[in-house]
């Protein structure tokens, strides 16, 4: 590996965060910049598609026509073009990490044609590999764009639900439904990781016009912005849709009463829904013939006064979903006045019941759950992915700690904001699995995790380690930093190192101790509280470092007259090597009992995390 020796801010630093040759000649090459900021060679590619969609749910056929306008921006000649075809984790040959049962195996997504600059493809020229398609006998010269047009189709799957797929009859949530050009970019040149169940995306910003087609008594909810409501909504439906972008109270867009009458759309055999979303990484749709749709609006920006629309889709039998637009009209305002405190950057969010809990731009997918919190929890997860992946676009299939560990910080921070039942997290995995064969450290790809530990270091460990940083940077100066990066890399690829760089420089302090202890290295969190010794008032309570992880200290001293003294210090205590910390305190009581941590410190042995006076 190479070594920079050098942080983000510019100064000579003491610890050396080790960087690959693939990312190290970014550096060089000035498209990445040690400041943390994108270099003045900086490229990314970016393409217009207009999407044509006809889905049959009776048959779950699927039929699609895609126009690709792509722009070159890299300083090299493309003599190939890389599809994804993610719907292809269903064909029958393809490499999966997740089960799928045998009635939804099929042969695939069918290509029918491929012109290129409207010349036709000879199908000898392509070839697909489980969800990646080439295309060769292309030239496509830097700062040139090629027109691609593919006539496609596929079966949706019925079970088996990935992300995507039949939730239940009369109701789909379909995503990944179309060819696209797979990322080319200055680290790895094209991303030909398969996709394989588990591992997620990584696309480029791109601008969609899509056309869908469905039966006429089915509702459309999609990425971007609904373009012809008149036309496919009863005037009655659109009146109350136009309302919900103005109002702060909970409409009811969609009822059971509406579904009924058979008022909600036009009264035609199909009807085409057009939606328009610009500068985003993905479009993902979903319908119902049965679902209802509740709404309501807020100002996210209160500068220009923009408003963000907020809706729930979901089954009326399921009265779990009822509160749920509540918690994710909370949610929006939590990110955009407290934390983060940046304006909700999209038009809509919408909620939809599925069978998962996951994110697209503009859309969640999220179960039923049973219980509160993790009803509570999972709103605001998804909804915080708005921002990681989609706002920065960060590249998930290599680093899932980017977004994940964001997410999953959230559910820490926004919940007492959201609700205010007891929250407690469960950190149990990171105690169990911290040091065992399955861990790994949270560089690793995430291709590469598996087992116990995989929640742990792509979600879990993460988010705990940006919660110990805020902790001992401070508010102020860890969302100075946050800002700092997402005002950077909006729209743009980061890859850990820029992150890290840009924290550097954006909190004005050199964290590369912290990066390389928490992200580097296969850390083992262990404090112990190793001795406690009492002189006449003076009390003494030393803890050591038994592990190997940077954790922050939390001591409860409890006296024999039911008071308490608090004692704390950052992760900041380990950063120069030691080995103990060591408090001093006054107090003209006798102790009774000293507790070692709180419900967000990781330690993989509790058992010496209390002292008991004899």
């Amino acid at each position: 590996m190479l070594l920079f020796f050098v942080t983000g801010y510019g100064a000579v630093s003491q610890t050396v965060l080790p960087i690959p040759p693939n990312i190290s000649s970014a550096y060089k090459k000035g498209t990445r910049d040690l400041s943390g900021a994108a270099g003045k060679k900086y490229w990314q590619n970016s393409a217009d598609y207009q999407l044509k969609i006809e889905f049959d749910p009776a048959s779950r056929l699927l039929k699609g026509k895609v126009e690709i306008d792509y722009m070159n921006n890299s300083p090299d000649t493309l003599r190939q073009l890389v599809f994804k075809l993610y719907p292809n984790l269903y064909q029958k040959e393809a490499m999966r990490t997740v089960p799928v049962s045998a009635k939804d195996l099929t042969s695939g997504v069918k290509i029918d044609a491929v012109t290129i600059n409207n010349q036709t493809q000879d199908s000898t020229k392509r070839s697909i590999r489980s969800t990646n398609m080439y295309v060769r006998g292309v030239k496509i010269p830097p700062h040139e764009k090629v027109h691609v047009e593919i006539d496609y189709n596929y079966i949706l799957n019925e079970g088996s639900f990935v992300r995507t797929g039949q939730v239940e009859p009369g109701a789909f949530f379909i995503a990944y439904s179309f060819p696209r050009i797979a990322v080319y970019d200055d680290i790895d040149g094209w991303n030909e990781y398969p996709y394989t169940g588990r591992v997620e995306f990584y696309n480029d910003y791109c601008n969609f016009n899509a056309e869908i087609t469905v039966p006429g008594d089915y509702q459309v909810w999609a990425t971007g912005e609904l373009q012809n409501t008149n036309d496919v909504y009863s005037e009655k439906t659109a009146a109350r849709i136009a309302e919900s972008g103005k109002s702060g109270e909970i409409l009811d867009i969609t009822t059971v009463q509406d579904l009924k009458s058979g008022m909600v759309t036009r009264k035609n055999k199909t009807n085409t829904w057009k939606f328009k979303a610009s500068h985003v990484t993905d479009l993902a749709f979903a319908i119902s013939n049965h679902y209802v749709w509740k709404a309501s609006s807020l100002v996210v920006d209160p500068v220009t006064q923009r408003r963000t629309t907020v809706n729930t889709v979901f089954n009326p039998e399921h009265k779990v979903f009822e509160p749920v637009i509540n918690y994710a009209h909370k949610t929006v305002a939590a990110m955009s006045y407290q934390f983060p405190a940046l304006p909700f950057p999209y038009p809509h969010i919408t909620i939809f019941e599925g069978l998962d809990a996951m994110e697209y731009p503009m859309m969640v997918n999220n179960l039923p759950f049973e219980d509160k919190q993790e009803v509570i929890q999972f709103t605001m997860h998804e909804i915080f992915h708005t921002l990681f992946p989609f706002y920065v676009g960060v590249n998930e299939t290599k680093y899932s700690f980017m977004d994940e560990g964001w997410a999953t910080l959230s559910e820490f921070l926004l919940y007492p904001m959201v609700d205010t039942g007891q929250f407690k997290h469960d950190i149990s995995d990171i105690n169990k699995y911290s040091g065992t064969e399955e861990d790994l450290p949270l560089m690793t790809l995430t291709s590469q995790l598996s087992g116990k530990a995989r929640y742990m270091d792509k979600d879990l460990k993460p988010a705990l380690g940006l919660h110990y940083l805020k902790e001992m940077l401070g508010d102020k100066i860890f969302l100075k930093g946050l800002r700092h990066y997402i005002k950077e890399w909006a729209g743009k690829h980061p890859t850990p190192y820029d992150f890290f760089y840009t924290m550097n420089t954006g909190t004005g302090v050199n964290l590369d101790w912290f990066w390389k202890s928490w992200y580097f290295e296969k850390g083992v969190p262990d404090l112990a509280i190793s001795k406690v010794s009492s002189k006449g008032a003076s009390h003494k309570v030393v803890v050591g470092n038994v592990g190997t992880s940077p954790i922050p200290i939390h001591l409860t001293v409890l006296f024999k007259d039911g008071t308490t003294q608090i004692l704390n210090a950052s992760i900041a205590c380990w950063k120069d090597g030691k080995r103990s910390v060591t408090f001093n305190f006054s107090a003209k009581k006798q102790l009774k009992r000293i507790v070692l941590g709180d419900n967000f410190d990781a330690d993989v042995n509790p058992l010496d995390n209390m002292w008991e006076a004899r």
